[in-house]
């Protein structure tokens, strides 16, 4: 989506543009953990699709 990749692109250019390893460190780890979010997201998303759509519960 839109808002992720904004979100990845800033956090890029704020990892490429820190002088210290501790804010490069930072910003690649949050880059993860945005990531890891949006899967699971993703993932919670797709699991409340299936279980509507079960025509067991219709």
């Amino acid at each position: 989506m839109e808002t992720e990749k904004w979100l990845f692109d800033q956090l890029t250019a704020l990892q490429k543009n820190s002088v210290r390893y501790q804010d490069r460190a930072f910003y690649i780890a949050l880059a993860d953990l945005a990531d890891q979010q949006q899967q699971r997201l993703e993932q919670a998303e797709g699991e409340i699709d299936g279980r509507l759509w079960q025509p067991a519960n219709w």
